[in-house]
C-alpha cells in the first residue's frame, strides 16, 4: 500500500471512530431525552383547563386504539406468511420482481455489495472464533473475561447484522486479528458506513424530545408550543 492511501485510509479511520462515538452519545441519551421530554409534556397538560386535558386524554386514547390494530394487523400478516412459509417483501424487493428481466449478476453495485457482505461474513467469523461466548468458556477463561469477550461478541453481531465494516475492523484491530492492507474497495466501504452512522445521529437529532431536550430555556418552550400545537391542535397559554 503507497504512503498516501495508508495516510488517507487513516484519515478516514479518524472519521469513522469520531461519528461513531457522536452517535454513541446520542442513542445512550436518547432514552433520558425522550423520559424528560414526557415527563414535560405531562407537566404542561396539568396546567390546562378540564376540557382541553380531557381533549387530550381522548386523542391519546383514539391513537392507542389505531396503533393496537396496526400491531395486530402487522402481528396476524407475519403469522400468514409463517404458516404459508412466504417471506413479506419490502418495497426493493418488490420492484426487483417488477423489473426481473435485469441481470442482476451483472450489476457493478450488485457486486459491490456481494463482496462486502462476504468480506463482513469471514471478518465476523474470524472475532466469532475468538469471541464466542461457548468458545470462550470452553476455553477456561475467567468469569471477568468471559463477559468481556461476550460484549465483544454481541457488538461484533450487531455490527454484522447492519453491515458496519468500520466496527467489525476496528474490533478485528483491537483482538490483534491478522489483517491485510484495505483495498481501495474497503475505503468506500468506510465511507458508506460513515455515511450511514450520520443519517442514524441526525434521525436522534431530529426527534422532537431531542431537540427540547438539547435547547435551551427559550428553545425549549419553543419546542413545547410548536409541540403542543402540531399534536393536539392546542395554543398552550403557559407557553
Amino acid at each position: 500500500m503507497s504512503k498516501q492511501l495508508k495516510l488517507k485510509f487513516k484519515k478516514i479511520l479518524k472519521k469513522a471512530e469520531f461519528v461513531q462515538a457522536d452517535l454513541t452519545y446520542h442513542e445512550e441519551l436518547r432514552g433520558e431525552a425522550q423520559r424528560f421530554f414526557s415527563d414535560a409534556v405531562l407537566e404542561f397538560i396539568r396546567l390546562l383547563p378540564a376540557e382541553d386535558q380531557k381533549k387530550i386524554k381522548d386523542m391519546q386514547a383514539a391513537q392507542q386504539t389505531t396503533q393496537n390494530q396496526h400491531l395486530k394487523e402487522s402481528i396476524a400478516k407475519i403469522k400468514h406468511c409463517e404458516e404459508n412459509e412466504l417471506q413479506v417483501p419490502d418495497d426493493d424487493v418488490v420492484g426487483a420482481l417488477m423489473h426481473s428481466d435485469i441481470e442482476w449478476e451483472n450489476d457493478p453495485q450488485e457486486q459491490i455489495e456481494q463482496n462486502k457482505s462476504l468480506e463482513l461474513k469471514k471478518l465476523f467469523r474470524r472475532i466469532a472464533e475468538q469471541t464466542h461466548p461457548d468458545k470462550v468458556r470452553a476455553n477456561g477463561f475467567s468469569n471477568k473475561e468471559v463477559n468481556r469477550l461476550e460484549k465483544v461478541f454481541k457488538k461484533a453481531l450487531e455490527a454484522y447484522k447492519s453491515n458496519n465494516w468500520y466496527i467489525l475492523y476496528s474490533i478485528a484491530t483491537e483482538l490483534d486479528l491478522p489483517i491485510q492492507d484495505p483495498t481501495q474497495e474497503q475505503m468506500e466501504w468506510l465511507e458508506d458506513d460513515i455515511r450511514n452512522t450520520l443519517g442514524l445521529i441526525a434521525k436522534i437529532s431530529n426527534q422532537i424530545a431531542w431537540v427540547w431536550y438539547t435547547g435551551d430555556g427559550d428553545g425549549r418552550q419553543k419546542t413545547m408550543a410548536n409541540y403542543f400545537r402540531q399534536a393536539y391542535n392546542i395554543d398552550h397559554p403557559n407557553l
